[in-house]
């Protein structure tokens, strides 16, 4: 595989948070004012729904260009990367990317941003372990340091959000829903890292997407949330959604998981609060707690330290053999 220069990891991890960032914000307009798991108000979309689609619609717009570079890389090497072993490691890759989406996206219907966010973005204390257990990814001492500052940052952005807000009776499920969450993306992160190694990164994509989505339909309709008859606005921040998290976001992040460990890409995730929160306090006024203004240059601080290189990223084929 081609080297990813310093310059296009750097973009694609900025250009993924950003992303990433107006997922929970859009998921909220989506479900209307009176959201909910598997049921909304007429004319709204529920959690399940709104994570069905976002995963469907993906898979959809990626397969034909998907199967394009499976086709090209077959021309290119003389042999299919989709060998039996390699289908089941995408399988449930996007197994657990669809136990993500359903656990986060129902999380938003029972607490607020900032507290979904920020447990649905404490992943690196699992990877980390799970790198260092199951890939050899053992982290050096700079990495550490920027987990410990980040993890500090997004539970000062949490704890900030908890303290100044009324969440109700449902908001403990919800948190629970969303740090569960977190376990569930660590996996897909995890075994993407073993997956994406041979596999084309949009055919990586489009099959993880339409794992993902199988569940996510089949959980719809046995709980009976509704699939379709949603008003424009909403049809408009699900496409938005598509197109900015689920595309733009996850897909960066795919692409770069053949040059970039998977703790390194868990960490710069952690920003995401950082944007959520701010975004929910301009589009549906959250007012963030003073405590917000110490998290959130923690949380970028500790993505700075954990993600600086003294050295240009190796190739990915030595990568494979020499990850830190």
């Amino acid at each position: 595989m081609p080297t990813m220069s310093r310059r296009w990891v750097g973009t694609g991890l900025v250009v993924g948070v950003i992303a990433v960032s107006i997922s929970a914000i859009l998921a909220r307009v989506a479900m209307g004012d009176e959201p909910g798991v598997a049921s909304a108000a007429p004319g709204d979309a529920s959690a399940l729904a709104v994570a069905f689609w976002r995963t469907a619609a993906g898979a959809a717009i990626l397969a034909p260009l998907g199967w394009r570079a499976a086709r090209q890389h077959r021309i290119r090497t003389g042999s299919s990367a989709m060998t039996p072993r390699r289908h089941r490691a995408l399988a449930l890759s996007g197994l657990a990317l669809g136990a993500h989406f359903a656990l986060f996206q129902g999380s938003l219907a029972l607490t607020t941003v900032a507290s979904a966010v920020t447990l649905a973005t404490m992943s690196p204390i699992f990877v980390a372990l799970g790198g260092w257990w199951l890939l050899k990814e053992p982290s050096d001492r700079r990495t550490l340091v920027g987990m410990a500052i980040t993890i500090v940052g997004a539970v000062t952005i949490g704890w900030a959000d908890v303290t100044a807000a009324d969440h109700g009776p449902d908001a403990l499920l919800g948190d629970v829903m969303a740090f569960l969450s977190a376990l569930a993306v660590t996996a897909y992160l995890l075994i993407g890292r073993i997956a994406r190694r041979d596999v084309p990164a949009l055919t990586y994509s489009a099959l993880v997407f339409a794992w993902a989505a199988a569940p996510l339909l089949v959980l719809c309709l046995l709980s009976g949330a509704p699939l379709l008859g949603f008003d424009p606005s909403v049809w408009l921040a699900i496409a938005g959604i598509v197109v900015g998290p689920q595309l733009l976001g996850h897909t960066v992040f795919n692409a770069l998981l053949a040059a970039v460990p998977a703790t390194t890409v868990s960490i710069v995730v952690l920003s995401e609060p950082v944007g959520a929160g701010i975004l929910a306090w301009l589009l549906l006024g959250e007012l963030p707690a003073p405590l917000f203004a110490l998290g959130a240059p923690l949380v970028l601080a500790g993505v700075a330290i954990a993600t600086a290189r003294r050295r240009p990223p190796l190739p990915a084929h030595e990568l494979a053999a020499t990850e830190r």
